[in-house]
């Protein structure tokens, strides 16, 4: 597994941020966004769990896999009141970004590390860890409202898709050839579109400060999850697709929904963009080196 792969996706997210920064205004993107989010990667998830191989029976260990990943995160992160003197709501805002996920590039790099598959296999943490990753958030922020956030779960769109997909492979329903085909052109532009728009989001100021809990958050996200989901695949024996799309899921950098709950309810969310973008200008370095090091010791 080369790790030259991984080059056209950040170079895409390299070119969004340019565009954004020299061209494109800041509404286009906001539309491109909600565009890739409420109907693209929903037809992505969708097609790729109902055109693949994917057996929903035999997920087993796997799926749990993702939320232990998650869990064990957020509970590191809370280490990192040894060094912040923040409020509760602001560093529960931060803490985000030790155990978020962005599906735009976990969706994209396991496209291109093993097609279809482990699209379909990814769809699975995903539905998963959504919910989860909500859950967690809110409860650590907010005051109430907890009701309307569960609503907020079930009507989002990734999980939708996957759940979708997941109705028909159980069902064997078979989607019409024209639909499919509609779908398949709908998904190869998710990924692109998706890339750019998370160049466009990244912003490199907000710290203010926080230098020492946002490197521990950092070094959470990029270097210990990768780690635990490395240990996870070696002592539940997960088969070798599953084992990397694992940590493909592990090691991708924070979701920049995390920025967007934390504006929502009062965090500090010049702090949680500027973490959401250094992940992903980091998930550039380390990535590659995840994989080496994976490759080096089997999973």
């Amino acid at each position: 597994m080369s790790p030259l792969l991984l080059f056209p996706d950040f170079a895409i997210i390299a070119l969004g941020y340019l565009l954004r920064r020299f061209w494109m205004a800041p509404a286009a993107w906001v539309t491109i966004e909600k565009l890739v989010y409420f109907v693209l990667f929903p037809c992505l998830l969708f097609f790729s769990v109902v055109s693949s191989n994917f057996n929903v029976s035999t997920v087993g260990s796997f799926a749990l896999g993702g939320p232990t990943v998650i869990f064990a995160s957020f509970l590191l992160g809370w280490l990192g009141l040894l060094v912040s003197k923040m409020g509760r709501v602001d560093f529960a805002s931060g803490l985000q970004t030790a155990y978020r996920f962005n599906s735009y590039i976990g969706l994209a790099l396991a496209s291109r590390l093993g097609g279809q598959s482990a699209v379909a296999n990814i769809a699975i943490l995903l539905a998963l860890g959504v919910p989860l990753c909500n859950v967690l958030a809110v409860g650590t922020m907010s005051k109430g409202g907890r009701f309307t956030a569960f609503l907020e779960i079930l009507k989002n769109p990734l999980i939708i898709g996957t759940s979708l997909g997941i109705a028909a492979k159980l069902l064997g329903v078979q989607v019409p050839e024209p639909m499919m085909l509609t779908l398949e052109r709908l998904a190869q532009a998710a990924v692109s579109l998706g890339l750019l728009a998370v160049g466009s989001g990244l912003v490199f100021s907000g710290l203010k400060g926080n230098w020492a809990v946002s490197i521990w958050w950092l070094f959470i996200k990029l270097m210990v999850s990768p780690l635990l989901a490395v240990l996870y695949a070696h002592f539940m024996n997960l088969p070798e697709e599953q084992a990397v799309v694992l940590l493909v899921f592990s090691a991708i950098p924070s979701a920049s929904s995390a920025y967007i709950l934390a504006a929502r309810m009062g965090g500090n969310a010049p702090l949680v963009a500027c973490l959401i973008s250094m992940s992903t200008v980091g998930a550039a370095m380390t990535l590659p080196l995840v994989f080496a090091l994976a490759q080096r010791f089997p999973l």
